[in-house]
């Protein structure tokens, strides 16, 4: 399955599984065609929230479906059950035996998977057109009627405590995270690790993934994606033929109330298995606002300032001019639906203290400040970071992953038609006041990473 952590990392690529996606700058421009232009969104009868998006230029479609359900909807006790939940969501129906969808979608010469983030679960399948219906009928079916069986749980339950090894406790950044999250927001939706703990893990029974699932795999809490080379008419049918039988079950939208988060933070100290000792300063980031989205780009302006390449500030005075530091990155959230973490991490090289390199780390952030930023760094900076977004939604699949993490975090993705534009709004002063404002006079956590010499 593919594991989301929902963080953009500038340059440690290692710790995020999705790239960032935006529109394609050879095929549409701000001036150009829009998302609004190719897009059309309906509902069913039954409230499941349909989006299809043509895209001929490959016959490809693509079938997706993202419920509003991820580890921030979790509680101590529970968490790591959605992340259980769509592992189980490959073993079966009364129609389909364990392990048959994935053999169908192969057999086809396509390609599928799963995810499961802060925010949501979600589920696609990549194939030649002529086999949608197909896909449709399949995904139907196991949001209607998966078989849950003791057997394939207990299984499956040990894959998953098998990979929170692999990818967690085996690794001292990953788990560095959890315990800066758990600082900052407790046992509360965004502090709550996505493949859960190993304790609630091992209490996890089969009847709770039967809750979950019939609380939250239901028509109103999904949003299916068609994209591709698709007969728009033909494709309604199909979705209707499939889907709209479906019935809801009683259900009720999370509200997400995390609007708080602790103060006066304690330093972290950890010892583990690395090589060199790695800092990491964690600030607050705030939750995306739709209607005040500028304040979200600004950050991510600034960021790609500090650690955007070789040429960003961290890299070029800390890594290359002074010589402190062996390596730098960023790592932040990707429209987060509450505030989250900005953690920005470094290795210092042999016989620099871990308190210099803290230190010259603010020096940076004081220096924009204090000295402003050169018209030369700022719009190269904003064509670098716009350039960057738009190809990388030239993509099919990139644009089915961006529309359904919007809409999944209930943002939208109309906000991809006015990105170029805000950028566009945004100042030096803007980045300079977002600097002083987050990063400057903000609390943060302060973590240390030893290497464990015992």
């Amino acid at each position: 399955m593919i594991k989301i952590y929902l963080c953009k990392v500038i340059k440690l690529k290692t710790i995020i599984l999705l790239s960032l996606i935006f529109i394609s700058l050879e095929v549409y421009s701000s001036a150009a065609v829009k998302f609004s232009d190719r897009i059309e969104v309906y509902s069913l009868p039954n409230k499941l929230k349909v989006i299809l998006l043509e895209d001929k230029r490959n016959p490809i479609a693509i079938s997706s479906i993202w419920y509003k359900v991820g580890s921030s909807y979790e509680t101590k006790g529970k968490t790591g059950i959605s992340h259980v939940l769509e592992h189980m969501m490959f073993k079966g129906t009364q129609k389909i035996k364990a392990g048959e969808f994935s053999k169908i979608i192969k057999k086809f010469g396509g390609s599928e998977n799963a995810f499961t983030g802060r925010d949501f679960t979600g589920y696609y399948q990549k194939v030649n057109k002529i086999y949608l219906e197909k896909c449709l009928e399949m995904e139907a079916d196991r949001m209607a009627n998966l078989v849950l069986k003791q057997s394939d749980f207990e299984k499956e339950l040990n894959v998953v405590k098998e990979e929170r090894r692999l990818r967690v406790d085996d690794r001292p950044i990953p788990k560095a995270f959890e315990k800066i999250l758990q600082q900052a927001f407790g046992y509360n939706e965004y502090g709550i690790p996505i493949i859960g703990t190993m304790d609630d893990l091992s209490n996890l029974e089969l009847d709770d993934l039967q809750s979950w699932y019939k609380k939250f795999y239901t028509p109103e809490n999904a949003t299916l994606i068609i994209a591709g080379d698709i007969d728009k008419v033909a494709v309604k049918q199909l979705i209707e033929k499939y889907f709209l039988p479906i019935k809801n079950k009683d259900f009720t939208a999370k509200i997400h109330q995390l609007d708080n988060h602790k103060t006066n933070f304690d330093d972290i100290i950890l010892k583990d298995s690395i090589s060199n000792p790695t800092i990491l300063i964690s600030f607050i980031q705030p939750k995306f606002n739709r209607d005040d989205r500028l304040e979200h780009y600004k950050i991510d302006l600034l960021l790609e300032l500090m650690d955007g390449g070789s040429s960003s500030r961290l890299t070029k005075n800390l890594v290359d001019k002074k010589k402190v530091a062996l390596e730098t990155f960023i790592s932040s959230d990707t429209y987060p639906m509450n505030k989250n973490i900005i953690a920005i991490g470094a290795i210092p090289r042999k016989n620099i203290s871990i308190e210099t390199l803290r230190d010259e780390i603010f020096l940076e952030f004081k220096n924009i400040v204090e000295k402003g930023i050169t018209d030369k760094e700022f719009e190269s900076l904003k064509s670098r970071l716009s350039s960057s977004s738009i190809f990388k939604l030239d993509s099919l699949f990139g644009q089915v992953m961006r529309i359904g993490m919007l809409e999944s975090k209930k943002i939208g993705w109309e906000t991809l038609d006015y990105y170029i534009d805000d950028m566009n709004k945004i100042t030096k002063n803007d980045l300079i006041d977002t600097a002083k404002k987050y990063f400057i006079d903000s609390d943060f956590i302060f973590t240390v990473i030893h290497p464990n010499t015992t």
